[in-house]
């Protein structure tokens, strides 16, 4: 309640040349700030507009965005003015986005659910059952079409020339001119050939000809990290969101069971 309190206090300040007549203790959502062919534009029409902006919206300067809002509203109730409201295309499509909107508006109120700590503390118990450390590679690679090319590569490194300048002169992937460097990825994201190849190289280490389907690679292993299980701190938000989810769709269940629905 407060917060519309400030909200309207906002409003007050933002529209006083509208409102001039009324103090700011007069102002509620039914005051009428325009009146478009006998039809009101009321401060809970501005609210309303407004909750349903984007972030990017809403961080407009307060009287820029409500100036702005008011045009809008001005001008769809022209234009909606203009059309046949009693048209069946129209009836059915009015129909269809008020139960639209509604059922958004009941999610809303379902999500706002009480969350308490056990919850949260249970649910990452149950993330941790199976989780472990995972492996990210940093490593680079010099791609050539054949295994002739690949061989002569190897032999050049083995002569003590540059990996990194071998990839810039030879290699035809785009991490080429960046000297073959690939940086940091994780399991799966490299194709089974190329990561198998990686798993099995020490620090420095250089591989032998590889191949795949984008060709043959001569892959040095850079560094390797172990990126640590998140506590329960650093994923919380991700947990207050599944609960959320999980109980959202309980009641939705629970309406959707008890629901007479007839074909």
């Amino acid at each position: 309640m407060r917060s519309i309190v400030i909200f309207l206090s906002f409003i007050f300040a933002i529209y006083v040349n509208h409102i001039s007549h009324l103090s700011a203790e007069e102002v509620s959502e039914k005051t009428v700030l325009a009146t478009v062919n006998g039809e009101n534009i009321t401060i809970g029409n501005v609210i309303s507009f407004r909750s349903r902006l984007s972030e990017e919206y809403q961080s407009i300067e307060d009287n820029v965005l409500f100036d702005g809002i008011l045009k809008q509203l001005i001008q769809q109730i022209i234009l909606s003015q203009n059309v046949n409201s009693n048209s069946r295309k129209i009836k059915y499509a009015l129909e269809n986005q008020t139960r639209a909107f509604l059922s958004q508006e009941l999610l809303g109120n379902l999500s706002e659910v009480e969350i308490v700590e056990s919850e949260i503390k249970s649910l990452y118990e149950d993330f941790l059952v199976g989780v472990k450390e995972q492996k990210e590679f940093n490593a680079s690679h010099i791609l050539v079409e054949t295994q002739g090319e690949a061989k002569k590569i190897l032999e050049s490194l083995k002569n003590g020339i540059d990996f990194s300048e071998l990839a810039k002169k030879h290699s035809t992937g785009p991490s080429g001119a960046k000297g073959g460097a690939l940086g940091w990825f994780g399991e799966g994201a490299m194709v089974p050939e190329f990561e198998n190849a990686v798993t099995k190289l020490s620090v420095d280490e250089v591989s032998l000809p590889v191949v795949t389907q984008f060709g043959w690679h001569i892959i040095k292993l850079n560094e390797i990290r172990i990126i640590p299980i998140p506590g329960i701190e650093e994923i919380r938000e991700d947990l207050i969101t599944e609960i959320k989810k999980k109980k959202i769709e309980i009641e939705m269940h629970k309406l959707i069971d008890a629901a007479d629905v007839v074909f």
